[in-house]
């Protein structure tokens, strides 16, 4: 799949991204206890990219603690299991053979809706 137009001006991901966003995805919450939950992932060598699936956490999360503590074991045994509801939600919808069947321009717009 290739990267949706403008997707190279990406900013790149820190710990003060992910701050941020847990300041306004848990604004009720300690957000020590937050980052404690999300900081469990990205300890070991197999889980990959912490920043953007903290922030893919985040997302699916929703605001809920629980979501919080489901997706985090979710990205510990696999992180592509986050980062493909998170980034690719409209995308992740179609099988792959119709998305084999789907003009460039069909599966274009798909994946530019996501992006945005």
């Amino acid at each position: 799949m290739t990267p949706p137009p403008g997707s190279e001006n990406i900013i790149k991901l820190t710990r003060d991204t992910v701050l941020s966003r847990v300041r306004h995805v848990f604004p009720q919450l300690d957000i020590e206890e937050v980052m404690r939950i999300l900081d469990s992932y990205g300890v070991e060598s197999n889980e990959q990219e912490r920043e953007r699936v903290q922030l893919a956490i985040l997302k699916l999360s929703e605001g809920s603690f629980e979501k919080l503590q489901h997706y985090v074991a979710e990205a510990k045994y696999d992180f592509r299991d986050v980062l493909g509801p998170a980034e690719y939600p409209l995308y992740g919808c179609h099988s792959f053979s119709a998305i084999e069947r789907m003009s460039v321009e069909e599966s274009g717009a798909i994946q530019e809706k996501d992006f945005q």
